[in-house]
């Protein structure tokens, strides 16, 4: 069965998170986030008019020191957008809870599993989809993505 390739939105992979201030240095760094990778795959749908994607994503989370508590929450969305166009055709955003056991600065996690159920027809393919991954980001850490570049 075809399914659409997902894949990570490259100035979106990174979310770094500082304590609210002036200051954005190692002293006030609450958590530094990447999305590592995708896992999932396709299953047909009602009545072979529609194909169920699967997706989990995967994290690599580090605490850092302006960090209260042990639990951090990831911002993150799934698009669907048309492959000819890149128009959106769908958007969800979801938010992971990633908690840190005592004492533990770093841990490589999975997201919850997300299912996206696409309309498939004879004029419409699955790889007529884009399935495209990343961090909810404000303006300024999208900033910060696109200066610092990829990692």
């Amino acid at each position: 069965m075809a399914c659409p390739r997902p894949g990570l939105i490259a100035d979106g992979a990174d979310l770094t998170r500082y304590r609210p201030g002036a200051v954005r240095d190692l002293t006030t760094l609450e958590w530094d986030g990447r999305l590592t990778g995708l896992s999932g795959g396709c299953s047909p749908g009602r009545n072979g008019r529609s194909i169920d994607v699967t997706l989990t994503p995967a994290f690599v989370v580090e605490r850092g020191a302006g960090t209260e508590g042990r639990v951090v929450e990831l911002p993150w969305f799934v698009a669907v957008v048309n492959a000819q166009d890149e128009r959106i055709l769908s958007r969800r955003s979801f938010l992971d809870r990633v908690n840190f056991a005592r004492n533990e600065t770093r841990v490589s996690v999975e997201g919850g599993a997300v299912t996206l159920n696409l309309p498939v027809s004879e004029t419409r393919r699955a790889n007529d989809y884009r399935i495209l991954v990343s961090f909810e980001l404000t303006e300024d850490e999208l900033v910060q993505n696109r200066r610092r570049g990829p990692r």
